[in-house]
Formats: structure tokens, sequence, C-alpha cells
């Protein structure tokens, strides 16, 4: 089994069962042990069968000497946050983020807290078909609960504002999405002050992301209607991604966000701000907004690992998926929907302005994301279609096209985006190519 753009990932049935996990605990642990890790903090999002998996991960470390914590369900930003505070620990969090309850994966983060380097996935894939061989009795692993995992955590987020920013008289609905975020966005928002309105925020074990904004946007507008609030805030299975709405139900993308924390690190003359990270998914809009502020747009591979390892080469502080995933370096290694929540909100007040006459700077090009299923997944990577591709790109030649396989799902995703407009039926040229 390969990584994708975020860990392992699949159904528990199949692919991420007991065995796949006790193998990989196993020879991660054998790896790590070589390279001066002594423990592993292990967290996981609401899902049923993350009891099981991480029962078959803790013996798998164990069996290779490393010592495990089990932080229980807890966000994935706070894994990362948690396993930087020591030198010789490891990340492991157990979630499919925002994919079904059915599926289940494992993510593994560095001593610094960041989505661990290529070299060491490669190593770690090339070692799973090995026997598993314990060491002896006296050099086994021991098993700790970290029971403060989540108040560390939300006192972590907290100390980002500084004691700067109160939201007191501020009521924010929050979708926890029946994940990891579930009790800890409600508790840290309501510690600041604010009254918070809480919607799927009840996991079952089966719920996870059922109805859940992050992956239907229209809920905004319904929440709109229900409700009454300044701020809905979405978050994802795991929590690390965030998208968030007004009173009115009008959706502030990552993109938004990107824009908005970008021009609030400027406007403070912080080392790092003069430039941000996007992906191909990146609207050529917000690039040009940006650039209008003086701040540069450097495009990675879509991926938050990819924005992260980016980040760290061109010594830059923000970075942002579209999708909701946002890196800010000066505060966390990894994408953190809470303190992304706390910083947005931060900055329209320091900034004095609102989410409405931010998002009005950006001139956005027309543009189509579509996301669908092929009985056959490998033709993205045929000759005949990459020839097609590059043919179209060359006659559209104003236009952004990306047509990539999900690192997460077993999809196809396309993006068409033109200042002409044109986008749909270029869109509909590509599936009729590859269905």
């Amino acid at each position: 089994m390969k990584f994708g753009t975020d860990g392992f990932r699949g159904p528990t049935d199949k692919e991420i069962t007991p065995e796949f996990c006790l193998n990989l605990g196993f020879h991660t642990g054998k790896i790590i042990a070589s390279k001066e890790y002594d423990s592993v903090i292990i967290g996981k999002d609401t899902r049923v069968s993350g009891y099981m998996l991480e029962s078959a991960l803790q013996a798998g470390f164990i069996s290779a000497g490393i010592d495990v914590k089990l932080a229980g369900p807890i966000p994935t930003p706070a894994v990362s946050f948690l396993t930087a505070t020591y030198p010789g620990q490891f990340g492991v969090v157990i979630s499919a983020s925002h994919n079904p309850y059915e599926d289940n994966g494992i993510k593994f983060f560095n001593r610094y807290g960041r989505k661990i380097s290529e070299d060491l996935e490669r190593l770690i894939e090339s070692n799973l078909e090995g026997k598993i061989k314990p060491v002896s009795a006296d050099k086994l692993g021991k098993a700790f609960r970290i029971d403060s995992a989540g108040g560390r955590y939300i006192e972590y987020c907290k100390s980002t504002l500084r004691g700067k920013y109160s939201l007191k008289n501020t009521t924010i609905l929050v979708d926890g999405a029946n994940g990891a975020n579930y009790k800890i966005t409600p508790t840290l928002l309501e510690e600041l002050g604010a009254k918070v309105i809480r919607v799927n925020c009840d996991p079952d074990g089966f719920n996870i992301n059922n109805k859940s904004a992050v992956l239907d946007e229209a809920r905004f507008k319904e929440y709109a209607e229900q409700y009454s609030y300044d701020f809905c805030a979405a978050v994802d299975g795991d929590g690390d991604r965030l998208v968030l709405s007004n009173s009115k139900g009008e959706v502030f993308s990552g993109d938004d966000l990107l824009y908005l924390l970008a021009i609030f690190n400027r406007q403070k003359g912080l080392e790092g701000s003069k430039a941000v990270v996007g992906t191909e998914m990146t609207n050529q809009g917000v690039e040009e907004a940006l650039q209008r502020k003086g701040v540069d747009l450097l495009r990675a591979n879509v991926g938050d690992k990819y924005i992260s390892r980016m980040l760290v080469e061109e010594n830059l502080l923000v970075g942002a998926e579209s999708s909701g995933h946002i890196i800010q370096r000066n505060f966390s290694e990894s994408g953190d929907a809470n303190i992304a929540l706390l910083q947005s909100l931060l900055a329209l007040e320091v900034l004095q302005t609102e989410f409405e006459k931010i998002k009005g700077e950006i001139e956005y090009y027309p543009y189509i994301l579509e996301s669908f299923r092929l009985n056959d997944i490998g033709k993205v990577d045929e000759n005949s279609f990459k020839e097609f591709l590059e043919k179209t790109k060359k006659e559209n030649a104003n236009t952004r096209i990306s047509v990539r396989k999900s690192g997460t799902e077993p999809l196809v995703r396309v993006m068409v985006e033109s200042k002409s407009g044109n986008v749909k039926n270029i869109l509909d040229d590509i599936k009729e190519n590859l269905v």
C-alpha cells in the first residue's frame, strides 16, 4: 500500500484493517527508533473503527520498543502541536478526514509537528512486506493515556491571540461534522466569551461528516434561515479544515481566508509575509488581488503536506488550500481549523473590515470544480488522454485546467478556470473523453 496525499486511507474491512495497522505500527516503530524517536502520540477522530485501529497500532509500536501515548479523540492539529512539545515524539492520527465513517486512515507527523518527508514515506512503504519480530520483553514499549490533551490544545489556541481579542457579544454557529472538534471548538469559543450554537456536535461513531456544511455548502444558507448568529464555522471530521460564512450564509473559502491572513501579516510587517503558498487550485483572481497588496503567491501541488514543505523551503508563514486547509507557521505546522478561525476573526477586527469587503477585493475568475468516479481511474494516466488534455490546454491558452486523481478517495477531480468564462464546455469535453 502506498501513501496518498494525506497518509494511508481506505475502507476498514479491506485496506485499513487491524492486520495492516499492526504491521504499519511495528515497521514504522523500528524505523523511527533508528532516528532517535522513543515514543508516539496517537490521536483519532470519532469513527467507530478508531478503537479497533488504535489498539492494533498500539500493539505494533510497542512490539517495536516504542512507548505509546494515547490522546483519544482530538483534532489532527492537536496531535501536531503535542508532538512538537518533545523532540523524541512521533505523531500518529487515525482519521479519514472528510470520508464517510466506513473509511479510516493513518497519517504521521515528525518531531516538528509537520507531515513526514517523502523519503520517510518511501522507507516505510518499502518495509511493510517484512515480518513482525517483536523486541525482547525487556525492551518492549509501554502505553500511557494523556487525559489533558484536549485542554492543553485549547489553551494553546487561546494563547495565539495574546490576550488581544474577546468574542463577548458574538454568536457563532459551530458545525462540528460530528468529528474530532465536536467538543473542542465550542469549548474554545465559549471560553473566549462567545455564545455558541452547536450543530453536528453529537458523534455516535457512524455520523462523522454526515450532513456537514464543509461537504455541502448549501447548508450555510439553511443555517442562516434557521438560526441567528454572527458567524458560522464549519470544520471537517479531523478538524484541520475550516469553511466560514457570515450571518447571511455567504461562504468564505480557503482562498478568501488566505487573502485575509496574507494582508493581515503584511500589514504587521512579519518576516515571511512577502509571499504565501497556495496550490494549482487557488483562483487566479486571488493571485492578482495579492499582487496588488505586494504579496506574491507560490503554488504547490494539491495537499497540505506539499504546502507545508514549500512554506518551510521558502521560509514563509501562511499557506492554504481552497478547500480550507490553512497553515500558519507562526502558530502551527499543521492545517488548523481552530487557529485559522481565531486569527481570521482577529484580522477582521484589527483591519477594521468585514468578510464581504475582503471578498469584494478579489475578482474571481469563473471556474468549475467537479469530482466524479471512473470505472477505470487509470485512464487519467493513459497516453491517449494525456495527449487530449495537452491539446485542450493549447486550444484554450488563457484557461487553467487541472485533472488529477484524488489522493484520498477513488475519484477524479477536474478544475477549469477562465476569465473568458467558457468553463463548462471544456469540463464536459474532458468528462466525455474520460467516461
